[in-house]
């Protein structure tokens, strides 16, 4: 299961994040992969989380 802090990072470095516009204000102030149009069923429709996440965590 991805944490909420993990999903928050990746939203905040990933480029093609886009958040729903009903949840406007809270997604500019705090990015989450939750909030984003292509996070659907739990899982990037883009297939970037894992490669983000990845590099996040080797630095």
């Amino acid at each position: 299961m991805l944490s909420f802090q993990d999903k928050m990072l990746v939203a905040q470095n990933c480029s093609e994040y886009e958040g729903y516009n009903i949840f406007s204000n809270i997604s500019s102030i705090s990015p989450n992969c939750d909030y984003c149009v292509n996070f659907k069923n739990g899982m990037c429709s883009k297939k970037l989380f894992n490669e983000i996440d990845g590099i996040i965590k080797l630095n």
